[in-house]
């Protein structure tokens, strides 16, 4: 029980070290390089958890790189999402907006929430990455209907 608790402890420090990295990095990556970016930090974040409480680190590795990367997809979807939405309000060009500085600061304050919630009680991970792994799902859904009646019938 303890070894199953130290990995949702380093799995809520990968979501945290994935949100922040996922945001920070520019929607214009594409997504192989955002999970590229976020897996160091969130293997180190999980493997520093895990070494802490003396369990083994190899787990590190594949929980660090799951967590992070599914963060950083997320994060970076809704920041960009929400950075076109503004910047098509402001008829300016989409494709190089940055999210805003008070997205930005929301989603970096959420990586804390989960960071410190995962300190406290380690299973929140778990729920933290189910939600996060649902918003990307909804939001695949979403955009895979939204081009739904453009395409060619044959």
């Amino acid at each position: 029980m303890d070894a199953l608790l130290s990995i949702c402890l380093g799995l809520g420090l990968a979501l945290a070290a994935g949100l922040v990295i996922g945001v920070v990095l520019p929607p214009i990556m594409p997504t192989w390089g955002v999970v590229a970016g976020a897996a160091p930090l969130g293997v180190i974040a999980c493997a520093a958890a895990l070494s802490a409480r003396d369990e083994p680190v190899w787990p590190a590795i594949l929980i660090g790189v799951l967590g992070a990367g599914v963060a950083a997809i997320v994060a970076r979807d809704v920041a960009g999402g929400a950075a076109r939405r503004e910047s098509e309000a402001r008829d300016f060009e989409t494709q190089l907006e940055q999210p805003s500085a008070t997205l930005t600061a929301l989603i970096v304050l959420a990586a804390a929430a989960i960071a410190l919630l995962s300190l406290l009680l380690p299973p929140i991970s778990l729920v933290a990455l189910g939600a996060l792994s649902y918003l990307y799902l909804v939001r695949r859904r979403r955009e895979d209907r939204k081009h739904e009646g453009l395409r060619v019938l044959r």
